[in-house]
């Protein structure tokens, strides 16, 4: 599947999220912290990878916005700000995301300075709203540059609500 099928995938399924599964009370907002693994796929050069992220509680029909900074342990570092759904099905929470941002570093070469990162977390909601759960990423330039690896992340994730807390 090419880059921009994946694009096409991800935006599908956040199109379909906003009629699946019943929609909790309004959640609030949440810093989210991961660890994990980045170049997850690659035979050799895996590196550990550190996220945060905020998620405000306001929303555009069925699309929240994100903004976040990885960084992981060869030197790379990710900055980004996109959109995301919340899909709930009993106490897990789907969320498909995508967002744009700027990379650098002087790890594993992307190709390109501009990045997209497309993405799903799935996560346990407890009685308090917190998640706890996985994310995958992958991140690529789109064919922006003739060099497009791009690169996948594994992470753990904790979603620490803001206030708001149920």
């Amino acid at each position: 599947m090419g880059v921009s099928a994946k694009s096409f995938a991800v935006a599908i399924g956040i199109v379909l999220g906003g009629w699946i599964g019943p929609a909790l009370a309004a959640d609030p907002a949440y810093v989210t912290i991961g660890a994990g693994a980045w170049e997850v796929f690659r035979d050799q050069a895996h590196a550990a990878e550190f996220d945060l992220g905020y998620r405000p509680d306001v929303s555009w029909w069925i699309f929240k916005p994100q903004v976040g900074v990885l960084a992981a342990s060869d030197g790379d570092y990710f900055g980004y700000a996109g959109f995301l759904t919340d899909i709930y099905l009993g106490h897990f929470v789907f969320t498909p995301n995508v967002a744009v941002g700027g990379y650098g570093g002087h790890g594993f070469r992307l190709g390109s300075h501009v990045e997209f990162r497309s993405g799903i977390d799935i996560a346990w909601r407890f009685q308090d709203t917190s998640r706890l759960g996985i994310g995958a990423y992958h991140i690529s330039n789109a064919g922006l540059t003739q060099r497009n690896p791009g690169d996948e992340s594994l992470l753990l994730e904790y979603f620490y609500p803001l206030g708001g807390r149920s």
